[in-house]
């Protein structure tokens, strides 16, 4: 569970990445977390700040078409994108479970639409587009009956 970061509005991509780098202070090995908002509402402008946060150096892009993206870094990111597979026995069959039982950190995307894979203890992370690179991120109470 995740104690200290609430989240805040952002009102540009630089204060979204910041953001991103604050929470990065609070993970540890094993978390998992579900982004929870719409299309463009700042999800992976924020990985890019989580992953700056853990000392990592790279590009950070979606894995809308990857699927997964892993980053090196300590902990290691492992994000994950459900929007384009919903089906449950693909992610079994690609070992999601692994992921959920490492000390890697997790991020996904659309989780909803795996929520019966996902552990009873994951942190939720909700984004809404107010306006314009106006965007509310917040941590939302951290139960699985979110997602």
């Amino acid at each position: 569970m995740i104690t200290g970061w609430v989240g805040n509005d952002t009102y540009s991509p630089e204060e979204t990445i910041v953001l991103g780098q604050n929470l990065a202070k609070f993970v540890q090995s094993g978390d998992v977390f579900a982004l929870k908002g719409d299309l463009a509402s700042g999800k992976t402008t924020f990985m890019k700040g989580v992953a700056k946060g853990l000392g990592y150096i790279g590009e950070v892009t979606s894995p809308t078409f990857t699927m997964v993206n892993e980053y090196e870094c300590t902990p290691k990111i492992v994000h994950i994108d459900c929007y384009r597979e919903s089906n449950i026995h693909r992610w079994l069959q690609l070992g999601i479970s692994e992921y959920f039982n490492s000390d890697n950190v997790v991020f996904i995307e659309w989780s909803e639409l795996i929520s019966q894979l996902l552990p009873t203890n994951i942190i939720v992370i909700e984004f809404v587009n107010v306006g314009k690179n106006h965007h509310n991120i917040k941590l939302a109470k951290a139960t699985k009956e979110l997602v």
